[in-house]
């Protein structure tokens, strides 16, 4: 049978021939590499007629493992120069900050994370330095990486932050989780255990929970830990993860759900999706276009 090389042939195909993907897979010769590809642009057809739904959020976690267990990626750095060049701008709006030297200053954070320098701060103070890029471009500069010294508010929540002399240990008390987060991302990259990368994810996100919480900084602590959150993903090489604006009302009703209440699952699962987001717009999507622009020039 003729081999079928575009996914849109593909999913015709199926179509027309009533076949489900085992049957596909039984008469088709196609790589697993390709077989992931099909499994995402599923995934984003389903999701853009709003009919992804899943037991227990099995489809994105399953989706994220099979993509993790593959090693056809394109390369990390070419991933985050995607996310800079379509997604930074979301990062600014979706904390309605349209300053353009803070937006120059999130550019420098994702080159910071885009490098591998971020292997000479190992460590929750990590975040300081963040911050202090975040704020780098712009005329108070100084203010960049420290700490607040009077009380604030998270926006568009009423749940209390924590007491700005009381900020310092509380950090200082994250040390232990994020140095196991590190460890426990280095063991995954060295067995390649699948099955451990939700823990992972989970793992990461309560860390961003509990930072949120406390509020560190007078301005920028949303950009700043989402930020940290992206340096743990690419540790076990997952694609940095960004907040539409479009999505903006999900996210804060998931994330005042796990600061108030302490309900977690609404905010896990935002970002199971957010990464399946991450891995089809960010890499997926730019390997399927240069397939296309390679086969016009055959």
């Amino acid at each position: 049978m003729k081999q079928l090389n575009e996914y849109g042939v593909i999913r015709k195909y199926m179509a027309e021939k009533e076949l489900d993907l085992l049957d596909f897979i039984a008469k088709e010769d196609i790589s697993i590499e390709k077989l992931i590809k099909l499994l995402f642009v599923r995934y984003k057809e389903r999701k853009k007629a709003n009919t992804l739904y899943s037991r227990d959020d099995f489809i994105p976690q399953n989706l994220i493992k099979l993509y993790y267990a593959t090693d056809g990626h394109l390369d990390f750095s070419q991933i985050v120069e995607n996310f800079k060049k379509n997604y930074i701008w979301n990062e600014n709006e979706i904390e309605d900050v349209h300053n353009k030297l803070e937006r120059q200053g999130l550019a420098v954070v994702y080159d910071y994370i885009q490098s591998n320098k971020t292997e000479k701060i190992k460590n929750i103070y990590l975040l300081i330095y963040l911050h202090q890029l975040l704020y780098s471009k712009v005329p108070y500069k100084e203010h960049g990486g420290k700490f607040r010294n009077a009380p604030t508010f998270i926006s568009h929540s009423d749940v209390p932050t924590s007491d700005p002399e009381s900020i310092s240990r509380e950090i200082a008390d994250l040390y232990p989780a994020y140095d196991k987060l590190i460890q426990f991302g280095d063991e995954i990259n060295k067995t390649k255990d699948v099955d451990k990368i939700i823990e992972y994810i989970d793992k990461c996100v309560e860390l961003k929970v509990k930072l949120i919480k406390i509020h560190p900084f007078p301005d920028g602590n949303g950009r700043t830990c989402r930020a940290l959150l992206n340096v743990l993903f690419k540790r076990i090489n997952l694609p940095p993860t960004y907040v539409k604006k479009k999505e903006k009302d999900e996210y804060i009703k998931a994330m005042d759900m796990a600061i108030r209440m302490g309900e977690l699952s609404l905010i896990k699962r935002f970002y199971y999706y957010k990464i399946c987001d991450s891995i089809i717009e960010l890499d997926i999507d730019e390997r399927l276009n240069k397939e296309k622009i390679d086969k016009k020039h055959l």
